[in-house]
């Protein structure tokens, strides 16, 4: 039987008490034998947007391994900007070379993120969030992303980030290290093992769909071209705002194949999405990723900053946390116990 990662570390504590201090959280360097629901990610909210902070989207790297875009699909295109559907406003610069002009659509966001991921072998996993604002178009499907990340309908000849590279729900259905059979679905899947380690998922890119403002479709429509096999690489996750499960009613049978949820942090402080929920959740290993802007508050206190993601990872198993304050040394990634 294998040995959990946070037992193991709690195990080691308590025979080099001295050294250890009862840490059982190590920081990110020591992850790699975690699996990533065993762990807290820090992560960027619109970071696309953030031209002040990071000159170029792939310049968030060096602060955290989740970061976010939102995109416009409204006129046939993949337009990337917060609240300007017609126009892209970001900071990926053409073909995602640095020093070109920046506010360019998604093909370039994509070749920024490749580029880095070419410039840096064996990274930690790098989590890419995408908001479709008002979900996908009629040139705009779930297959047509796909291939605009890694030309899965030209065989990968004209990939960005080939599919060999990406993290996706069928390599998670895996039942082995061969591959050679799969689960039915990603929920099946987790009901039998934990996601890959962090070691595993290094030089790894992965892909999570969220609702849109606008629209809400997009991982409902995602998770029915994965269910027909019109799309792979991405996982769709729900964002949560009632006190029971969603899914069903938001996925109908193809519900399974969301395991990861999205959730804004003050819907957890005020009990709107109850503890019990949540940590029922992370007991069948569905991922969590909270959005909180200001956990250091508006000072952006380091110290205060850092208890409230242990407090967030301890009271709901967050996994990832998006902030606004990437660059004040609050956002850390963790192993939780």
């Amino acid at each position: 039987m294998k040995t959990k990662p946070a037992l193991l570390a709690l195990s080691l504590c308590l025979s080099f008490a001295a050294a250890c201090h009862a840490q059982t959280r190590p920081e990110s360097g020591d992850l790699d034998l975690f699996p990533l629901n065993h762990v807290q990610l820090a992560g960027s909210h619109n970071t696309f947007d953030k031209k002040d902070e990071y000159e170029y989207l792939s310049n968030a790297f060096a602060d955290v391994q989740m970061v976010e875009i939102d995109v416009w699909t409204n006129l046939g295109s993949w337009r990337v900007s917060h609240s300007n559907p017609l126009a892209n406003v970001n900071n990926c610069p053409k073909s995602g070379l640095a020093g070109n002009e920046r506010n360019q659509d998604l093909r370039s966001c994509i070749d920024t993120i490749a580029s880095y991921h070419r410039d840096h072998p064996g990274h930690p996993l790098l989590l890419v969030k995408l908001e479709l604002k008002n979900g996908f178009g009629s040139n705009t499907q779930p297959a047509n992303l796909d291939d605009l990340i890694a030309d899965i309908a030209g065989g990968g000849a004209g990939a960005r980030i080939p599919e060999a590279d990406i993290f996706t729900p069928l390599k998670l259905m895996c039942r082995d290290d061969a591959c050679g059979s799969l689960y039915a679905t990603p929920e099946e899947a987790l009901a039998h093992k934990d996601w890959p380690t962090l070691g595993e998922l290094r030089g790894k890119v992965m892909f999570v769909l969220i609702p849109g403002t606008v629209s809400d479709g997009a991982p409902r429509d995602y998770a029915s071209a994965l269910a027909s096999g019109k799309a792979r690489l991405g996982f769709p996750a729900i964002a949560v705002k009632q006190s029971s499960d969603p899914r069903t009613d938001y996925y109908g049978v193809n519900a399974p194949w969301n395991v990861i949820f999205d959730i804004q942090a003050g819907r957890l402080d005020s009990g709107e999405i109850p503890q019990a929920l949540v940590r029922a959740w992370a007991a069948r290993n569905f991922l969590l990723s909270v959005n909180d802007e200001t956990p250091g508050g508006a000072g952006a206190d380091v110290a205060a900053g850092r208890a409230r993601l242990h407090q967030l990872a301890e009271d709901f198993n967050a996994n990832i946390v998006s902030t606004d304050q990437e660059r004040s040394g609050i956002p850390a990634s963790f192993a939780i116990p």
